[in-house]
């Protein structure tokens, strides 16, 4: 089957717990999302007017606290797998929401609840969504003052604020599955607004790397779930079955593994073939050169460590906005840029 045909595929369950399994396993940073969280990020992103650089979606769901942590993997073609995966997912909920919406279901988990009922696991998800709305946070302010009927969930059971009003509320079993329910109404309400909004003809913009959102208590993967289950956290929370463990590995991960994935993501900017690698003084970066679909040409550049350099505006084309990346760097170095190391890493 040829490429671009596979990443038009849904994942199948089977591929969906291939892809928990392995955001959840040591292969991948502390503070990586699960499959849940990462559906509800790439669901606010696909109904967001403004467009996200791949870099910056894959940069968040390794590392939802910093999006500076990179997975470890085994080898390349083992990246490949795994964000062709992601990407496949992304093109899926894209998918749905554009072409068949009266279809569209949040991926949350269930677990056993006390009463033998299945109990839906929505939190993870709704951080995922509130995560995705961050990232634009000025964007998004306006409609949910307008409409915060809509984000009632989302909010309740993605935010700290949320979870400590759920405490003092204690909400029955039944409110809390309405809450589940009412997720996938509120999703389609949301993106028929901004993407209103877009076929309206309002200016798109590129959302760049924002400060992150911060989740506390922190709770390691393999501390014991809060709960009182006795299960680790992520094993409990997300209602998956234990995985055996992965090898750490010490290969990092290599963002040109997803640079031709990422061409083929539904409703993103589409890579120019002059986007490139690039070496100056011993330090090499990734210029990354994008479509935005209105005729002009994004620049983004990603230095080792994950950090990120747009520039504002659009280039009329693809050779111009190289030649500013090339003239930027020929004329105040690579090292303006470069981003800071993460703290555990040291410079060489």
């Amino acid at each position: 089957m040829k490429q671009d045909a596979l990443l038009a595929l849904p994942l199948t369950d089977a591929e969906i717990e291939q892809l928990d399994d392995f955001l959840i396993s040591d292969s991948a940073p502390e503070e990586a999302m699960d499959v849940s969280m990462m559906d509800g990020f790439m669901t606010a992103l696909a109904s967001s007017p403004n467009l996200v650089m791949p870099t910056t979606m894959l940069r968040w769901i390794w590392d939802a606290e910093q999006g500076v942590d990179q997975p470890a993997f085994a080898n390349a073609e083992d990246a490949e797998h795994v964000v062709g995966l992601i990407i496949r997912h992304w093109n899926d909920v894209n998918a749905t929401l554009r072409e068949t919406p009266c279809a569209y279901e949040p991926l949350v988990l269930e677990r056993d609840g006390d009463d033998g009922q299945m109990l839906s696991i929505i939190d993870e998800w709704c951080v995922g969504y509130y995560k995705g709305i961050t990232l634009d946070q000025a964007t998004w302010s306006p409609l949910m003052a307008q409409h915060p009927e809509w984000f009632t969930a989302i909010l309740l059971y993605g935010t700290e604020a949320g979870w400590d009003e759920l405490k003092r509320r204690k909400d029955s079993l039944d409110q809390h599955q309405a809450f589940a329910a009412s997720l996938a109404g509120s999703v389609l309400h949301i993106h028929h607004f901004w993407m209103q909004q877009v076929e309206r003809g309002e200016a798109r913009t590129v959302i760049k790397q924002h400060e992150p959102l911060r989740r506390t208590p922190k709770i390691g993967r393999n501390n014991l779930c809060p709960c009182g289950s006795g299960k680790k956290y992520k094993r409990c929370h997300g209602a998956v079955e234990a995985a055996s463990d992965s090898p750490q590995s010490g290969e990092r991960f290599d963002w040109s593994h997803a640079e031709h994935l990422s061409s083929d993501m539904e409703e993103g900017p589409v890579h120019s073939p002059l986007s490139q690698r690039l070496a100056r003084d011993g330090t090499a970066v990734e210029i990354e050169i994008y479509d935005d679909g209105e005729g002009g040409w994004l620049l983004e550049v990603v230095d080792e460590f994950g950090n990120s350099t747009v520039w504002d505006d659009a280039f009329p084309t693809d050779s111009a906005a190289l030649a500013e990346a090339l003239n930027t760097i020929d004329s105040e170095g690579i090292a303006s840029v470069i981003g800071a190391a993460p703290a555990n890493v040291i410079r060489h």
